[in-house]
């Protein structure tokens, strides 16, 4: 009954104080999900409970020395010089560059960039 009171009330007042009162409910809403949530974050942290460690994934997976070992056993499998220059040779070799195309409707390019033809 009295929950219908204050519907009955707030269908007469203006938009404008219909919007205030929904604007204070909802920052209350919002204000007493924040201190629950405060107070049992500090809960949890006064009973010892473990929090969650962020780390240990891929990045411990990538040691730099790992990496100079790999490089120097590859360095090592090519006994000289020239087998390395042509292995060089043989990786740029499959290199395709993308086709470009002129553009003929006389419009200025995208993002003010300069279109060049090969």
């Amino acid at each position: 009954m009295v929950i219908q009171k204050a519907v009955d009330n707030l269908k007469d007042k203006p938009k404008d104080e219909k919007k205030a009162i929904a604007g204070g409910i909802a920052i209350a809403v919002v204000l007493i999900l924040l201190i629950g949530w405060t107070l049992l974050f500090f809960k949890k942290i006064q009973r010892g409970e473990q929090l969650q460690q962020l780390g240990g994934g891929a990045q411990d997976e990538f040691n730099f020395s790992n990496v100079r070992d790999a490089q120097e056993k590859l360095m090592e499998s090519f006994n000289d010089v020239d087998a390395l220059l042509e292995a060089r040779k043989e990786s740029s070799s499959q290199y395709q560059p993308l086709p470009t195309y002129d553009d003929v409707s006389g419009e200025p390019p995208p993002f003010g960039g300069y279109e060049t033809t090969e």
